[in-house]
């Protein structure tokens, strides 16, 4: 059995911080699991919006939740295509269903509190709406995935890697290009060997934001549409960062102009520190932004912010822009996406097995060694699907960093792994720790 690190040697923040959440949460320890309503029931890979709308069962869901004794629920209510499962009037919402309240109703009957994420940056629908606010490439290119060629000034709107689609029966492809206008007519008619490369189906557009652009006054729009109409524990963005496949981003006009004026003319834009701190401070407003959004409506909503864990220098910095210390400064709590087994698992070979545990040791090093970076709580989130039982409880208890464990995502968990989450609850955690929050 893996024993879990004392990451008390490595974070540095007031530990009185993790003290008024877990009084706050009325529990000593979160367990936590996660879902994304619109990528069907095999949890990835796919945009199923008619799965979300006519065929979530959120009564069975909050079942399997509570019998496994999870004390929180996490819902991805914006992902990456950009439908908003909520009944928003600012946003786009394709299921014609309200997901959010659903399960605030039947969260609130459990004392299971909810928790929210909101994608920030990468937005497909409003990518297709609004090009005029998707970044701007500074570099010709080539993807070598789709072997695809961009060049500068093109925007950053590209074939998505991971999600297709499929079209639903006695629809056509232009029938449903009405519907999800980022659909295109390219299709992998077949699951490619790599594990990157097992998405089925059409193939959509995906974009990702400048967040210098009015596309993050639409995002807080949305966040204090949600924040103000729904009982929500904590409200954590994700994507609040650039796109880690390009290294030219984002340089629109706003930018460079933004840039200038602090810097001066003479200021280099894409290679140099004074770029790279201006990326970084670009993140940060944002995340100043949405923490005044949230905290305007209510004061005891915890915000979070995901963190995509890698080297500092030529990733975070550099790619990304998420500056550690900076970012969990202006928000409550700081999120770790901790998924070392999607890069291999054992259950594909002795080959992927190992490339999984060398990721696994790669993730706990680079956090022991930047987790001092980090000023307040962290949650760490982890797999289930794609993984099997032992490598999630592998997981499970080398990212146990404080505040507790979230797993990612209900869909595509086993039911060997749904009993070892139940049993680690029971034995590992204790029953006693995971007290629900008095209603």
């Amino acid at each position: 059995m893996v024993k879990n690190v004392d990451w008390s040697n490595y974070f540095r923040y007031d530990i009185s911080k993790l003290e008024d959440f877990q009084k706050r949460l009325g529990v000593k320890y979160i367990f936590a699991t996660a879902l994304m309503p619109i990528r069907g029931p095999m949890g990835f890979r796919k945009l199923d919006y008619e799965f979300a709308e006519k065929s979530l069962n959120i009564k069975q869901i909050m079942d399997k939740v509570e019998e496994c004794h999870f004390n929180i629920f996490g819902l991805v209510i914006k992902d990456t295509d950009g439908a908003c499962t909520w009944d928003t009037k600012v946003g786009w919402n394709p299921t014609n269903r309200d997901i959010l309240g659903e399960f605030c109703d039947e969260g609130k009957d459990r004392n299971i509190p909810i928790m929210v994420s909101l994608t920030s940056m990468n937005d497909a629908y409003q990518g297709y709406l609004h090009p005029e606010r998707v970044s701007v490439h500074g570099k010709s290119g080539i993807i070598k995935k789709f072997d695809r060629k961009y060049e500068v000034g093109d925007i950053s709107t590209h074939e998505e890697g991971e999600m297709r689609v499929d079209l639903p029966e006695g629809i056509s492809l232009e029938e449903y290009q009405k519907k999800i206008p980022f659909l295109t007519e390219k299709i992998d008619v077949k699951i490619g060997a790599s594990r990157g490369a097992r998405g089925k189906g059409y193939i959509p557009l995906t974009s990702f934001m400048c967040p210098n652009s009015e596309h993050v006054d639409y995002l807080i729009n949305l966040t204090k549409e949600v924040v103000k109409n729904y009982p929500v524990e904590s409200f954590i963005a994700d994507y609040i960062r650039y796109d880690g496949e390009f290294t030219d981003l984002c340089t629109c006009e706003r930018c460079q102009e933004l840039f200038h004026n602090k810097y001066g003319p003479k200021a280099k834009i894409l290679n140099s520190n004074q770029w790279y701190d201006f990326k970084e401070d670009t993140i940060a407003n944002y995340a100043r932004k949405l923490q005044d959004a949230v905290k305007s409506i209510d004061k005891e909503c915890i915000t979070g912010w995901f963190l995509l864990p890698g080297p500092k220098k030529m990733f975070t910095r550099k790619r990304i822009a998420q500056n550690w210390t900076k970012l969990s400064k202006i928000l409550d709590i700081t999120c770790p996406m901790e998924y070392p087994y999607l890069t291999g698992t054992r259950d594909d070979g002795w080959k992927w097995g190992k490339l999984g545990d060398i990721a696994y040791w790669y993730f706990i090093r680079n956090m022991k060694k930047r987790a001092h970076e980090i000023k307040n709580p962290a949650l760490a989130i982890t797999n289930s699907v794609e993984c099997n039982v032992e490598e999630m409880l592998k997981q499970m208890r080398g990212f146990s960093f404080g505040l507790g464990i979230a797993l990612f995502k209900y869909f595509g968990t086993k039911e060997s792994q749904w009993k070892a989450l139940k049993e680690y609850a029971e034995k590992e955690i204790g029953l006693e720790n995971l007290g629900f929050k008095k209603s």
